[in-house]
């Protein structure tokens, strides 16, 4: 008799970053994201450790997204593993250019890099693109990939296998965006029970304890940080992830430039990286909501408008300090912990006119965190920096769902009867309130794993 198929959780458990799981089947293996562990003390230890599985036996890798922390160890797996990539085609394109560019970044580190740029290469020759609802057979399992909404190409991940004759399957939310997101269609909720019907959803929990601002309360407030800038000359500096908030950002500012709110403050996009990811988001207007599309066919260009500018050079980067008078940049990293936004903060945060707006979510242990908190001083490359900005969280701009919104999701999905769920990608205190909600209003049996932990997937 064949044995049970085992789950292993090899990362995004107890936090938000590291996401990777290692699922077995009859001797066969699939990898779900391979990414890198941000914020912890003890990040790039387990990011220079062994993998806790033989990445020789891998079939596959499946991507849910090209996030870092989804899919920053790939080429490390690559130097044994032999199979393919697999992802939605946006997804393999935002994964190189992510990839490239932490290469490039790791070059100029302290430690020694994870790995160069010919390892990028490599990895990158593997990947094989797969389309929303097209399924994919690897092995003894079949893939397929649903719309998640979260960034350009992000999916929900269901894999299949044949369990004695009874087909099993686990769904794998991966990183789930909001309703009325703009750009981007919203998450899927039309499933085909018969089709697409699962024995074990694993779902993330970022937000699992909260709900965040209604949308226009969320626009209000930039609006009035913006308004804050012009009235006293001083800067807004938005830390943001090059993919994904960065677009969602300049479609805000964009309207408020048609409504004639803006006038004519320049905004600096500032880092290779954000303006390349851009141009992505253009490429790839298949995976555009109805309303962006209309507004292309208004001719209205919701990435682009007057005052924009890219500063994609290093020399253009550091001429951004010398703007007079006030000034929207946008820069990653997200969570300020590397990237172009460490400058501006290292030259504006002692500034009282500044304005640090945080867009994203600032893991424990980050700079992002530490100026989230009210710190009024951090060291910056090290030099410490009197924070003298107003620091403004808006969590209504988060590409992830909150806790309603995955309850919500949860709910659509097609769990056959029985089924459990494990909650993943968030910290201690969320994915606990998330699964406490979801037995709540489910009945589902909910359980939080830990880092490592196995799990074998058995029906009774």
């Amino acid at each position: 008799m064949a044995r049970p198929a085992v789950l292993t959780f090899c990362g995004a458990a107890g936090g938000v970053t590291g996401s990777c799981y290692h699922l077995a089947v009859d001797g066969a293996a699939l990898v779900i994201d391979c990414g890198v562990f941000q914020g912890e003390r003890d990040a790039d230890d387990r990011n220079r450790g062994r993998f806790p599985f033989e990445p020789a036996g891998v079939a596959a890798v499946v991507l849910t997204h090209g996030h870092l922390d989804h899919v920053g160890r790939l080429p490390r797996l690559g130097r044994r593993f032999t199979g393919p990539v697999l992802g939605h085609p946006a997804t393999l394109d935002i994964a190189r250019l992510i990839l490239e560019d932490s290469a490039k970044v790791a070059i100029h580190a302290d430690r020694e890099p994870l790995y160069g740029p010919d390892e990028v290469a490599a990895v990158a020759a593997q990947m094989q693109a797969i389309g929303y609802g097209r399924s994919q057979a690897i092995g003894p399992f079949t893939v397929s990939l649903h719309d998640a909404g979260h960034i350009l190409g992000s999916a929900s991940v269901r894999v299949a296998w044949r369990d004695g004759g009874v087909e099993r399957a686990i769904l794998f939310s991966g990183d789930l965006g909001r309703a009325g997101t703009p750009i981007l269609r919203d998450p899927n909720l039309r499933w085909e029970p018969v089709r697409d019907g699962v024995d074990w959803i694993v779902t993330e929990s970022t937000y699992g304890d909260r709900r965040h601002p209604d949308r226009e309360e969320s626009r209000r407030a930039f609006r009035d940080v913006v308004q804050r800038a012009l009235d006293d000359g001083g800067k807004v500096l938005i830390p943001a992830f090059s993919i994904g908030r960065t677009q969602e950002i300049l479609y805000e500012l964009n309207a408020m430039v048609e409504t004639g709110e803006l006038r004519g403050i320049p905004v600096v996009v500032d880092g290779p990286l954000g303006l390349s990811a851009t141009a992505l988001y253009e490429r790839y207007r298949d995976c555009w909501d109805a309303e962006a599309l209309a507004l292309l066919r208004r001719g209205d260009k919701p990435l682009d408008f007057d005052h924009l500018f890219e500063a994609r050079g290093a020399k253009q980067s550091a001429q951004v300090a010398h703007i007079d008078g006030p000034a929207i940049v946008i820069a990653g990293s997200g969570m300020c912990q590397g990237g172009r936004i460490r400058r501006h903060l290292r030259d504006h945060l002692s500034d009282s006119r500044t304005d640090l707006l945080l867009v994203g979510y600032q893991a424990q242990g980050t700079l992002g965190r530490d100026l989230q908190d009210g710190r009024a001083e951090v060291w910056i490359d090290g030099a410490a920096v009197r924070v003298r900005a107003r620091v403004t969280t808006i969590s209504g701009f988060s590409a992830h769902a909150d806790r309603d919104e995955l309850l919500d999701w949860f709910a659509a999905a097609p769990l056959r009867r029985g089924g459990g769920a494990f909650i993943t990608h968030g910290e201690d205190t969320a994915a606990a309130a998330y699964a406490a909600a979801l037995r709540d209003r489910t009945g589902v049996a909910a359980r939080v794993p830990a880092l490592g932990d196995a799990v074998e997937l058995a029906r009774a």
